[in-house]
């Protein structure tokens, strides 16, 4: 079972005066954001923290050279791609996931709520941090990739940007998804275990999805995931452009606009829900 990262306790005060809304949100995101790196770094130590972030990629990839590496070197170079992608994955899951519920288990929430700046500047400063902390292990395990396993990156600069952009989106929207039904239910962290193996299963992280099973296959195109990691693939190893990624980009560009929507939604249903019970911890 995956680990839980505590809740902190957090202030944000945002400066007062006559500023912008959106300095004055920019403000709060950025207050959030020192906030819960420092309380991430405070709970785990500077060496369970290293530890944590930036082993994991590497005995990762361990595993994944032992397996693929004498037999199917290309299916290793696809690997080191799809699990740095995979570490927005989990961050996803497990992070932003479960913010608001870990909130509401530390009692934070219904200051968090009633704070008097706009609700999505401290979600977004939290969610930050967790990006943060992602690129770092994205990066080792790339960087482990190209130094210790010989994988060589051609690039295509533009096609890959777009779709770490429309993968990064469509992930943030799931992410709030997963964070309002948790809090629905109290149990984020029991939801982000049970759905960690299937995104590992259909996400195309160890094997590409062209290559599942019809079924599984099948059943791994009703999610970004597959179409993120082939289209970051194949931009990173083979030059490929947008045109020739239309195939994923078109699906994954759906997913991005589609499920930040819906996480919007999900989350006024909470406010909404929490006015009607009149109890912003949702007992």
């Amino acid at each position: 079972m995956q680990p839980g990262v505590p809740a902190p306790s957090i202030s944000i005060s945002a400066t007062s005066g006559s500023s912008s809304p959106l300095w004055s949100a920019l403000q709060t995101v950025a207050a959030s954001w020192r906030a819960m790196s420092a309380e991430r770094l405070r709970t785990s130590g500077l060496a369970g923290y290293l530890a944590i972030w930036l082993l994991r990629p590497i005995f990762e990839l361990g595993i994944a050279a032992l397996i693929y590496g004498g037999s199917r070197p290309a299916l290793l170079r696809y690997v080191v791609v799809a699990l740095a992608a995979n570490a927005f994955v989990f961050n996803t899951i497990f992070y932003t996931g479960e913010i608001l519920d870990r909130q509401r288990i530390n009692g934070t929430l219904p200051c968090l709520f009633l704070a008097p700046c706009a609700r999505y500047s401290w979600l977004s400063g939290f969610m930050l941090a967790g990006v943060a902390e992602t690129a770092l292990i994205a990066a080792v395990a790339l960087l482990f990739g190209h130094l210790v396993l010989g994988v060589s990156f051609a690039p295509d600069w533009p096609a890959l940007v777009l779709s770490a952009t429309l993968f990064l989106a469509a992930l943030w929207g799931l992410g709030m998804v997963f964070s309002a039904i948790g809090l629905l239910i109290k149990r984020s962290n029991q939801l982000s275990n049970l759905i960690f193996p299937f995104a590992m299963l259909l996400g195309g992280v160890y094997y590409p999805v062209a290559l599942l099973p019809e079924p599984l296959r099948l059943a791994a195109r009703t999610l970004p995931l597959g179409y993120g990691m082939q289209a970051l693939a194949s931009a990173a190893l083979f030059h490929a452009g947008i045109r020739d990624l239309a195939p994923d980009l078109a699906p994954l560009a759906g997913f991005a606009l589609a499920l930040p929507l819906l996480g919007i939604l999900s989350f006024r249903r909470l406010e909404r829900l929490a006015r009607e019970r009149g109890e912003l911890d949702l007992y």
